[in-house]
């Protein structure tokens, strides 16, 4: 009888054992799951938050001035702002796909992208270390794309590329820079040498950052480079070189900013450097012709948002300049296009996903009716109407996430790189 008990109280302590476990796994998949939740509901509610400021910055720009508040100011702010982008887009854009580049990078994946200021040269930076630079329009001749990526001329940059511009100044300045994941900057020459394209780094080890380079971009009005990090440091050089000699290239160091966090994007416009670092609720602006005075614009700003104006909402991962605006993509699931002046919000786009994790990009098109942009939700592309903010088109034509994209404000031609190992060109159609 003993034996039978002992052995009964051993299954019994078996059973509760089993039962035990049991409801552990199954506390364990409810609390992933609940984890998993909690971080959704966390993007959504900054999604949220974001919109509530919207709202306030709509109503009350809407409010009109009363006869005691109104000025002459006040009307011509309010014929101002009826004025920005009326009528929407005419259809031109490029959403026609011409070209596809696959394994640029061999089995690397590619990082950016860019366009030299004719078009005619495409760059490109990937994991394996290298930069690529082909004629791409070589495809509508006799040449196949498969000749194209395997004749285009590479430089080696001892780290993974991840940020890549040419010189914007002329059409003669045969430049371009790549940032890399180890904080260093290379300045490349490249000229064409019967029908091979050629390209060389110069003025080695120049520029440095402490940490991996989170973007950089050449300025339009002079050849000047603004390099970014997420050390939080903003260095600006001056290309110099003797047009028949490119070997006697110089980078002079201008200036060093060092800003409050990571350096997730800049831009030059006209006279301006504009940049945004994490955690700060202001774009900063700095004056080229005034020995890079700082001036400080608030995303928060507007009628409405008294008490909010160190709130920070969101995180800019990218800018593009157009015109008298900027555009700005957030990791908030929101592109905003504002007056680069004022700094005054005239539109925000949403209906694409791009939460903290990932890498939002944008471009305009050529005639800047348009703004394209990627979401980690899917392999396309958006278009956006900015006059309209609606989404009016998404173009597919990557089987993977849309890493980087360069449009054209020459001809209507845009590039796409991808995580699927392929870059893509597209072209507005004939008409």
């Amino acid at each position: 009888n003993i034996v039978n008990m002992d052995l009964l109280g051993d299954i019994g302590a078996a059973d509760q054992l089993t039962s035990t476990r049991a409801e552990n796994k199954v506390l364990k998949e409810r609390v992933q799951y609940l984890e998993q939740r909690c971080k959704v509901l966390t993007v959504e509610n900054e999604v949220l938050k974001a919109e509530v400021e919207i709202y306030r910055n709509e109503a009350a720009s809407l409010r009109p001035p009363t006869t005691e508040e109104a000025t002459p100011a006040d009307t011509n702010k309010v014929q101002t702002m009826n004025e920005d982008f009326v009528k929407g887009g005419d259809g031109v854009y490029a959403k026609s796909k011409e070209v596809l580049l696959e394994n640029l990078h061999g089995v690397s994946n590619i990082s950016c992208c860019s366009l030299s200021n004719d078009d005619s040269t495409l760059a490109t930076g990937g994991a394996d270390q290298m930069v690529a630079l082909c004629e791409w329009g070589k495809a509508f001749g006799t040449e196949g794309t498969e000749t194209i990526v395997q004749t285009a001329s590479r430089v080696s940059c001892g780290a993974p590329v991840i940020a890549i511009d040419f010189a914007r100044k002329g059409h003669n300045t045969k430049f371009l820079a790549a940032g890399c994941m180890d904080g260093s900057v290379h300045v490349i020459f490249y000229e064409k040498i019967g029908k091979e394209l050629q390209a060389i780094e110069v003025s080695k080890g120049t520029i440095k950052h402490t940490k991996y380079v989170r973007t950089l971009a050449w300025s339009s009005t002079d050849n000047m480079l603004a390099t970014a990090s997420a050390d939080g440091c903003v260095q600006v050089h001056k290309l110099e070189w003797n047009l028949l000699d490119s070997s006697s290239v110089k980078m002079e160091k201008l200036q060093t900013l060092q800003l409050p966090g990571s350096v997730e994007s800049l831009c030059f416009h006209k006279d301006h450097l504009c940049c945004y670092a994490r955690g700060s609720p202001c774009l900063m602006y700095f004056d080229l012709q005034d020995n890079f005075a700082q001036q400080k614009i608030n995303l928060n700003q507007g009628p409405g948002n008294a008490g909010f104006d160190e709130h920070v909402s969101m995180c800019i991962m990218d800018m593009a300049p157009y015109g008298d605006y900027l555009a700005l993509a957030a990791d908030t699931s929101r592109n905003i296009i504002i007056d680069f002046k004022t700094g005054r919000q005239i539109r925000n786009l949403y209906g694409h996903q791009n939460d903290g994790f990932s890498q939002p990009k944008i471009a305009w098109s050529k005639n800047g009716q348009y703004l394209y942009g990627n979401t980690q939700e899917g392999p396309v592309v958006c278009v956006w109407d900015i006059a309209s903010s609606s989404i009016v088109d998404r173009l597919e034509g990557h089987s993977n996430v849309v890493r980087d994209m360069f449009s054209s404000n020459t001809t209507d031609t845009l590039v796409t790189t991808s995580f699927d190992k392929k870059t893509q060109l597209w072209l507005a159609p004939a008409v």
